[in-house]
């Protein structure tokens, strides 16, 4: 079925791992997670993106695809979107 390796690296033989196994896996592990978070600069331009035009996101639903940590999904929420959904493959969440 499709997706169903997804998370598996580590758990089935490497042989039987496919690529998006490995792709996912390598955002599975909170080092490269915490590592984006603590990019102070990269974190503050999105926050102040976002929470700063409140107008492009009142009342939207938003779909963030890859969140991750989920926190540009926060941002989107603080800005005062009405609805936040966020979508993540990997098994950091």
């Amino acid at each position: 079925t499709y997706g169903e390796t997804v998370g598996r690296v580590g758990v089935v033989a490497p042989e039987e791992a496919t690529a998006k196994d490995f792709y996912f896996d390598s955002y599975a592990h909170h080092s490269a997670h915490e590592d984006l978070l603590k990019d102070t600069v990269r974190m503050e331009a999105f926050r102040d993106a976002i929470t700063g035009n409140p107008q492009l996101f009142a009342g939207k639903v938003v779909l963030d695809v890859g969140c991750g940590t989920g926190i540009l999904s926060l941002f989107a929420a603080r800005a005062g979107a009405a609805h936040v959904y966020a979508v993540e493959c990997s098994a950091v969440i």
